[in-house]
């Protein structure tokens, strides 16, 4: 028995660190398929102008995050400030490239918060998981609203199996959260049964009773929503302005289809099993610019294009990497006391 647990253990190791070497490894091997169309990128001159609209639109976007949240914890009644929430948010997503564990940063917000609580702390780690959703769905309802704007683009296969992707899991999202709201649920047999298991019928009771809660306190979802909404729109804008800075011209597609196909890269990076979705990312970005440039009019080469669709992810990679690390560096140094409220040496 020792034998097999030492053995898994290793293994889970061992998958924690090739994480970062598979992310790491698909980062250069773009780098050296591109390196020239890229050489060319550096060699231009930079638009500070939409380099730093972007920085700003990415900086109100995080922080937006942070409030949507906020209100999540603050409609089960947990006890959050909203500086706490803003410094364990940068300390969460600088943590998404830095920790090779498979929970991410997600787990330093759990963390967090269940130890600001003193009790309902399954509930409060909840919250955290619920916000990620709330993340996505938003992604995919302006993707799927952005496509309407797109049409001209439907005919193409991928570019149509990427519409439904996103009208049918946005549509499904929506009606889970219409159904979740209904009282009628939680009186259902199921709901019953599962409270009374043995050893998870205590946390089914109070994810039960934190969904009763929200039932009574809809306005909260609603503005966490909403407040989700806004905030993806500031941050699929400054992926835009951030590949408008490197002047690329019409190898970059416009601001329609950048709000139409980048919350599909985004999901797909938060899905990916390496650290902070490195090279993931980049590659679906790629792949699209290079699709987009196959239904224009031909004058960029998909070379061009997918050298482009790098060089934007990169940038925006960048801004969100060092937008992270000031916030983060900004907590650390209000509060000396975080090492023993995330108690980082157990994640």
């Amino acid at each position: 028995m020792q034998m097999i647990t030492f053995f898994l253990n290793r293994l889970k190791k061992t998958w924690e660190w090739f994480r970062w070497l598979l992310g790491i490894g698909l980062l250069a091997f773009l780098f050296h398929l591109y390196r020239d169309q890229y050489t060319d990128f550096i060699g231009r001159e930079t638009d500070y102008l939409f380099l730093g609209l972007g920085v700003a639109l990415a900086s109100t976007a995080t922080i937006l995050a942070f409030y949507r949240w906020f209100l999540l914890a603050r409609g089960q009644n947990l006890a959050l400030r909203f500086r706490d929430a803003v410094r364990l948010g940068f300390v969460s997503n600088l943590f998404n490239y830095l920790a090779p564990g498979t929970a991410g940063g997600d787990i330093v917000r759990a963390v967090g918060i269940a130890k600001y609580q003193k009790t309902r702390q399954t509930v409060a780690a909840a919250t955290v998981l619920l916000d990620r959703l709330f993340g996505m769905l938003a992604l995919l309802i302006i993707g799927s609203i952005a496509s309407l704007l797109n049409q001209e683009l439907w005919y193409n296969r991928e570019i149509m199996l990427a519409v439904l992707f996103l009208w049918g899991f946005a549509l499904t999202g929506l009606i889970c959260l219409v159904i979740s709201l209904q009282t009628g649920l939680l009186r259902l047999s199921v709901i019953k049964r599962l409270i009374q298991f043995r050893f998870i019928g205590t946390v089914i009771s109070e994810l039960v009773n934190s969904l009763a809660l929200y039932q009574t306190n809809r306005r909260t979802l609603a503005a966490a929503l909403l407040t989700s909404l806004v905030g993806q729109v500031l941050m699929l804008s400054s992926f835009y302005f951030c590949a408008m800075a490197l002047l690329p011209g019409p190898a970059a597609p416009d601001y329609s289809t950048h709000l139409m196909l980048i919350p599909a890269a985004e999901i797909i990076s938060t899905f990916a099993p390496v650290p902070g979705g490195v090279g993931a990312l980049e590659g679906t970005v790629i792949y699209i610019y290079h699709l987009v440039s196959t239904i224009a009019d031909g004058s960029i080469s998909g070379t061009v294009a997918q050298a482009t669709g790098l060089a934007s992810a990169l940038t925006y990679r960048i801004v969100r990497v060092s937008i992270s690390a000031i916030g983060t560096v900004y907590y650390m140094v209000s509060d000396r006391s975080w090492r023993n409220t995330l108690n980082v040496e157990e994640l």
